[in-house]
């Protein structure tokens, strides 16, 4: 019996010893959806990651704070690539930061307009089933301070310690696309949260394409407001407003006919969000308005903003804290003698003529890149 035994484990021994040798699997980097956007949850807490008082400022704090659901915790990932994202406050449309480019143990983290800066940049990094954010220019990662469990409690970056202050949960609370094969009304006075859903145009409201008479995925009535919305490809004629509209990180990923449109009078006002690849204008104005633009950023395109052709009527355009690249013609074009253009706090480059017909414009504080 002895003798059979070490025959068996001779056996299993020579098995073992042919097997290949598999080595040990890295986790999956941590990642977030592009444009996804995001609760932050605290390892140690229990609670999420908010700007403090619901802050439109430059500098509004970041805190952590128990978990009310509001959109000043929420967060909208940004990748800009090698693995680092731009992490974006979906109710100010501003960025976390590093403030002043601090490189110290309990560095304060705030918001800030989104300038891209490496102090903006946070790579996902995986620690024992959570992620910590690690900044790009500091390398320190982001912390609760001293461990707190308390409301209010402040957020800084600090040395990796693989602290549980230093864990968190990301919670996508972005639900699936959807594609809308009618228009979406948002009425009088109401107001729609997309959640960060992804919305797609289905065949009977357009391809996407320059071919006019194009329906809207959206159409808001006066004092309407939209918020939290990707609108994905096809977007058909994206948006259209009639009277004074309300809108919040609202992101095209590939404009269609138009991002959005003015149909009527009113004040429309889009805080934070970010337009791509148009084939012409990515804003068309059709009726006497106000438009301000604020915490946005627009890439690729004929034109950002475009006043009906040959109208006459007054337009106000209000540019502030956003960052507007490579169109083709100009950033605001219009034939009307009395419409103007305000801009302060923006970064641009390879814009073209910049202004196209605009008679009366002020700037301040710009920035060409």
């Amino acid at each position: 019996m002895m003798k059979k035994s070490l025959v068996l484990l001779g056996i299993f021994a020579l098995l073992v010893a042919l097997l290949p040798i598999v080595p040990p699997q890295e986790a999956e980097a941590a990642s977030a959806i592009h444009h996804g956007l995001y609760k932050i949850i605290n390892r140690h807490s229990g609670k999420a990651l908010e700007v403090y008082e619901w802050s439109h400022a430059n500098g509004g704090n970041v805190v952590q704070w128990t978990d009310h659901g509001g959109d000043n915790q929420l967060w909208r990932f940004v990748s800009v690539g090698n693995g680092y994202y731009q992490v974006i406050n979906a109710n100010s449309g501003r960025a976390l930061e590093v403030y002043a480019w601090s490189t110290a143990d309990g560095g304060n983290v705030v918001q800030w307009q989104n300038l891209n800066n490496y102090n903006q940049h946070w790579k996902l990094e995986d620690s024992g089933g959570y992620v910590q954010l690690k900044n790009r220019h500091s390398g320190k990662v982001l912390e609760v301070y001293q461990w707190s469990t308390a409301n209010g409690a402040n957020v800084v970056q600090w040395t990796d310690l693989d602290g549980a202050n230093q864990q968190w949960t990301l919670i996508n609370v972005s639900p699936s696309p959807i594609t809308v094969n009618s228009t979406i009304v948002v009425g009088p006075g109401q107001t729609f949260d997309g959640q960060g859903r992804v919305y797609i145009a289905g065949p009977s409201l357009g391809d996407g394409s320059q071919s006019e008479n194009q329906k809207p995925v959206f159409r808001l009535e006066n004092g309407a407001t939209l918020k939290n919305v990707v609108l994905g490809a096809p977007a058909a004629d994206g948006i259209h407003t009639y009277g004074n509209a309300y809108l919040q990180n609202i992101v095209w990923l590939d404009v269609g006919e138009d991002a959005l449109t003015i149909k009527s009078s009113g004040t429309v006002t889009l805080n934070g969000g970010a337009a791509y690849d148009a084939a012409d204008k990515i804003f068309q104005i059709n009726a006497a308005s106000t438009f301000n633009l604020y915490n946005f950023v627009a890439r690729n395109g004929g034109k950002l903003i475009r006043q009906l052709g040959g109208s006459t009527f007054t337009v106000h355009v209000n540019i502030d804290s956003s960052d507007i690249a490579n169109m083709k013609e100009a950033i605001f074009r219009t034939d009307s003698s009395t419409s103007t253009v305000t801009m302060t706090n923006t970064l641009y480059h390879n814009v073209g003529r910049k202004w196209y017909g605009v008679q009366h414009v002020t700037e301040y504080n710009n920035t060409e890149y």
